[in-house]
């Protein structure tokens, strides 16, 4: 009786099983997304009359992308960035509004916010591939905050300026499914006419690591 109880109970449980086997294939199946976020870290280089104001390399930035896929190769969206660049110099000789010098120590920073609509082209690699490379640019406005400060006399400047940033970057896909995951590895050159002390036009390279999902 147990003999014949045990391949009924066995096959009781599996059919029980499918449906459930069924629901969870369905998170996995792959199909064309749609929308893609990305969030990265940035890191940026001052170019030109920048670098002549600040120097140092920014370690300080971030990006956030939306977008959504327009085409088979093209998708669409907005982005929103920050960086700040920012340097500490221990005696710098200047001019007073009185005519005369002062030699003190002199701290600099300058802080970029840009919104930006963008656009990019993805590389069609083949539907196995796990690197997407792709072209890009945004093209939007840019708020540009300059703080200097030596001694007790401090300066600021800001205002709201146009910016355009072509880019090339790579996305390496670590898992795909009915939401696809990738690591985002791009560079920018971002042009701004972002204009303050000795700075014009202010210019920079700036390279992102994030990850972007879609789905």
């Amino acid at each position: 009786m147990n003999r014949a109880l045990a391949p009924a109970a066995l096959a009781a449980l599996l059919l029980a099983s499918w449906p459930v086997s069924a629901q969870y294939d369905g998170w996995t199946e792959y199909h064309p997304n749609k929308t893609i976020f990305t969030m990265g870290y940035q890191m940026a280089q001052p170019l030109g009359s920048l670098h002549d104001y600040i120097s140092a390399a920014s370690f300080r930035g971030f990006t956030f992308d939306w977008q959504s896929i327009l085409g088979k190769d093209f998708g669409a969206g907005l982005r929103f960035a920050w960086n700040r660049f920012n340097q500490s110099d221990s005696a710098v000789t200047q001019t007073t509004v009185g005519g005369g010098t002062i030699t003190a120590p002199l701290f600099r920073y300058a802080d970029q916010f840009a919104i930006e609509a963008v656009g990019h082209y993805y590389i069609d690699t083949g539907p196995r591939s796990i690197f997407q490379p792709f072209l890009g640019v945004g093209i939007g406005g840019v708020w540009a905050n300059a703080y200097q400060q030596s001694v007790d006399l401090g300066l600021s400047q800001n205002g709201f300026y146009f910016i355009v940033s072509p880019e090339i970057g790579l996305n390496i896909v670590l898992a795909r499914g009915s939401t696809t995951a990738a690591l985002n590895l791009a560079v920018l050159y971002n042009f701004t006419t972002a204009s303050y002390r000795n700075v014009s036009n202010a210019q920079m390279i700036a390279e992102t690591i994030g990850f972007s999902f879609s789905y």
